[in-house]
């Protein structure tokens, strides 16, 4: 199923971002390489369920990126762990 959200948090020193989905909580992303990525930026993905090696589409900056997913369904109180603030 294909997924889409809202980049809503960065910890830029880890390279771990959250995603707001529509009613699916948030789905926990670590960035593989240095890729420029900002709160806001609409991203795009195939799995809904697939964890590890991805490829996600960054809609807002038109580009795609690999990244390592770590995690989906996150509630928003699970945050500040998820993102090893």
């Amino acid at each position: 199923m294909a997924m889409k959200g809202i980049v809503k948090a960065i910890n830029p020193q880890r390279g771990m971002v959250a995603i707001q989905t529509d009613g699916n909580g948030y789905t926990i992303i670590e960035l593989l390489a240095n890729t420029d990525i900002h709160l806001g930026d609409e991203m795009a993905w195939e799995n809904d369920t697939g964890l590890g090696s991805e490829i996600y589409l960054n809609r807002t900056q038109g580009r795609k990126m690999e990244v390592y997913v770590q995690n989906h369904w996150v509630n928003a109180n699970q945050l500040r762990q998820q993102l090893l603030l």
